[in-house]
């Protein structure tokens, strides 16, 4: 009885030093008290900018990219921002590896036929053709897809869209008789327009804007000409982007009648 005595008071005594152990660590720091949460998003970026890709994205991006639009050094842009770079890739590429493969494809070799934002290429001109390793190259693209660039500060263009688009003193902008012509014909072709297939509302898109871009980087339309222009397609530029990618027939139909709706605005802006 004596000896089970003992060894109870043995086993309280060893437990109490333990417990009294760990409390000491655990003030000095020593110990985590706290499991760490894979959602945490601050972990999820600080490991993005702890990555290699990042580094090289920093390198190598932003000598011409701002990571996001600076309203007060507006002058000083010399490329789109890389936050709407990823909103333009990403909303037409949704799936990760296209995205990747869309970025590598036009880094390689920058054309207006594959450029994605023809308003800021009619601004900042077409961006050189640059030789990137492949690998650092997959890296940069792996992480303009991951990367969380934060909101963006409003600027003239998402300003001026709140009043949407302006007549020239009440009077429509006049266009090149191609333009007019090739506008005519975008619209036939979209109100004419009738499917029940994922892949023809894709395909009209991608038709759609490449016609498009040919208005929004003609030389000719300078000034504020060009900027109603940009403004009115800016309007509709979202449609056209999610039309190329969505797989769902009903998302496809309304992002569809929106866009066929404002193209039908047209006639009431520009002649």
């Amino acid at each position: 009885m004596k000896l089970n005595l003992i060894i109870f008071a043995l086993l309280i005594m060893l437990i109490s030093c333990n417990t009294s152990r760990k409390k000491e660590k655990e003030n000095s720091g020593l110990v985590r008290t706290s499991k760490v949460d894979p959602n945490d998003n601050s972990i999820k970026v600080n490991s993005i900018v702890d990555s290699m890709g990042y580094k090289l994205m920093v390198q190598k991006c932003y000598i011409c990219h701002f990571e996001k639009p600076t309203p007060t050094k507006r002058n000083e842009m010399i490329a789109p921002p890389m936050l709407r770079v990823q909103e333009h890739y990403k909303s037409t590429f949704t799936n990760k590896e296209e995205f990747i493969n869309a970025v590598i494809s036009f880094t390689n070799n920058p054309s207006k036929e594959k450029t994605l934002m023809p308003g800021a290429v009619k601004k900042f001109k077409l961006m050189p053709k640059l030789f990137y390793d492949d690998k650092e190259l997959l890296l940069i693209a792996e992480t303009m897809y991951d990367y969380d660039f934060g909101s963006a500060p409003k600027m003239r263009m998402q300003m001026m869209s709140r009043n949407g688009v302006q007549l020239n003193h009440g009077e429509k902008w006049k266009l090149k008789p191609e333009s007019v012509q090739l506008m005519e014909a975008i619209t036939k072709k979209v109100n004419h327009f009738s499917s029940d297939n994922i892949a023809d509302y894709n395909q009209l898109s991608k038709d759609v804007f490449n016609e498009v871009k040919k208005i929004m980087l003609d030389d000719a339309y300078t000034g504020e000409k060009f900027n109603q222009i940009h403004l009115f397609f800016y309007g509709i530029e979202d449609h056209m982007h999610l039309l190329m990618s969505l797989q769902s027939i009903d998302e496809a139909r309304n992002q569809f009648y929106e866009l066929k709706k404002k193209l039908n605005t047209f006639n009431a802006y520009f002649e």
